[in-house]
């Protein structure tokens, strides 16, 4: 699915030097991520991983956010086989999620304005996240009457230990950049407009180093947990569906769609 109006590709690469950049390309929807972009999007990982030429990943998302998360408006539209069709998408961006963290070259995310929900969780499984002075991160999902996916709770409770995992994941608001980096969720904090160069000045700093020892690094670094990751993505799917089959969970899509608050 891709914007409406639009025949644009939910997600691009291109390549500059040694360095990936894959695009979130669905700017009107806030790079919402539907089926069409999450399975775009693996395929895209898949590429960078087989090029041997290349040396690191950037992340980033067009337009004014990263990534808003979900498609609510896309889930709205399947009310009527909402679980069947959430389940399409998670195991679409579960797929992305493990491909990302057991990349063999360093992932660089490059976030403005919103990573909320799932565009949270893709902003985690980056090695590194530069973030624009304004941006900010949105845990959302206890407002849409849901749990985690993507392995956000893998990260928050792998990073900040289980107590102050769950304290943000039910914090209602945003982090805001600042505030991500005192947490040590963020890499590097730059101003908005200094973003990209900034992120792709790491970039092809990491791209400098030597690959291998570079892969290697990264393999020594995530091998202890890569398992544990899948195997808590397999519990967020299974979470994420039993709330789904509940009716507030309707009530709060359809609630979000029309703008109402669901108290």
């Amino acid at each position: 699915m891709s914007d409406s109006g639009s025949s644009a590709a939910p997600v691009s690469l291109s390549v500059d030097g040694a360095v990936a950049v894959i695009a979130l390309n669905r700017p009107t929807s806030l790079n919402a991520i539907d089926l069409a972009m999450a399975q775009a999007l693996r395929g895209a990982i898949a590429q960078v991983e087989a090029n041997a030429s290349l040396r690191v990943l950037l992340l980033r998302g067009e337009g004014r956010s990263f990534c808003g998360g979900g498609d609510v408006k896309a889930m709205h539209a399947h009310a009527g086989d909402l679980p069947a069709f959430i389940s399409r998408i998670i195991d679409a961006f579960h797929e992305v999620v493990p491909a990302l963290v057991g990349l063999p070259l360093p992932v660089v995310a490059a976030v403005q304005g919103a990573a909320a929900g799932g565009g949270f969780s893709l902003a985690m499984a980056a090695d590194f996240v530069v973030a624009a002075r304004s941006s900010r991160f949105v845990v959302a999902y206890p407002q849409l009457g849901t749990s985690t996916d993507g392995g956000l709770s893998w990260q928050l409770q792998r990073r900040l230990g289980p107590a102050r995992a769950l304290a943000l994941l039910t914090q209602p608001g945003a982090l805001t950049a600042q505030e991500a980096h005192a947490l040590q969720l963020v890499h590097d904090i730059v101003d908005d407009d200094a973003l990209l160069r900034e992120a792709l000045s790491l970039a092809h700093r990491l791209a400098k180093l030597p690959p291998q020892a570079v892969r290697e690094l990264k393999a020594l670094v995530h091998a202890p947990s890569i398992e544990d990751l899948r195997a808590q993505l397999a519990r967020e799917k299974a979470a994420f569906l039993r709330c789904a089959a509940a009716p507030e969970f309707a009530a709060r899509v359809a609630a979000f769609t029309n703008r109402v608050t669901v108290p």
